[in-house]
């Protein structure tokens, strides 16, 4: 709180003693008591009305959104890492070149397959005491376009018996995060009831970095341009 005599942004009284908002805006002790609440995670004053409760404590929109890290999570001693980077990296290789004969096997498989008699939709591929099978499935998708002609032939209540309709959001990332973090009061509402409907889960992917070779650094030096032989 400072001195100051500036004016309460809700009761536009003048305060000589001024609380402020997360934001910077000025408010006198009532009404920041009355209409505002600390958020639980950056400590930072909200308005009551636009605070998000997130694990049963308020927060603003922006602490809502964030990730949940896992503090408590021990860290790795520098010996340790380096001894899982490098177990890592050799097994995600043999992975890798594993993967890629076993794809090739399994098309070499199925082309062979495809030139025998099948039995309910599989065939059986046997050598002595070795055996793999080979199924077949057929999968079917229906064009939505097309679907809502079909609808409007048969009518709502006949088509619903044959289908199901699924409805789908995917998030415009950019456009709603502009959304989220903005203060507009008349969209508060809006903004709580986006962040109670999100459901947040944390990927994570490890993967290798390929270190990059500096020029002239690797086991054979570069031959001058003068030395190399001509053709």
């Amino acid at each position: 709180m400072d001195e100051t005599g500036q004016q309460c942004a809700e009761c536009l009284g003048p305060v000589s003693v001024a609380v402020h908002t997360q934001h910077g805006v000025s408010l006198c002790p009532q009404c920041a008591e009355q209409f505002y609440r600390p958020c639980a995670s950056c400590g930072g004053l909200i308005p009551q009305d636009e605070a998000v409760l997130r694990d049963g404590a308020l927060c603003c929109v922006q602490c809502a959104a964030a990730p949940v890290s896992e503090d408590d999570t021990p860290a790795l001693s520098e010996d340790a890492l380096a001894v899982l980077v490098a177990e890592f990296i050799q097994l995600h290789t043999e992975v890798k070149q594993l993967n890629d004969r076993l794809d090739a096997i399994k098309e070499q498989l199925k082309r062979h397959a495809a030139s025998q008699p099948r039995i309910a939709n599989a065939m059986l591929l046997r050598t002595g005491e070795d055996a793999v099978k080979c199924g077949y499935s057929v999968r079917v998708s229906y064009n939505t376009e097309k679907l809502v002609a079909v609808e409007a032939i048969l009518g709502t209540e006949h088509f619903t018996a044959l289908f199901a309709r699924k409805i789908t959001f995917s998030a415009v990332k950019e456009s709603l995060e502009t959304f989220l973090a903005s203060e507009a009061a008349d969209t508060a509402a809006a903004r709580a009831a986006i962040l109670a409907a999100a459901e947040r889960t944390e990927i994570a992917t490890v993967t290798p970095v390929t270190a990059k070779r500096k020029t002239g650094t690797s086991g054979t030096p570069p031959v001058p341009s003068a030395a190399r032989p001509q053709p």
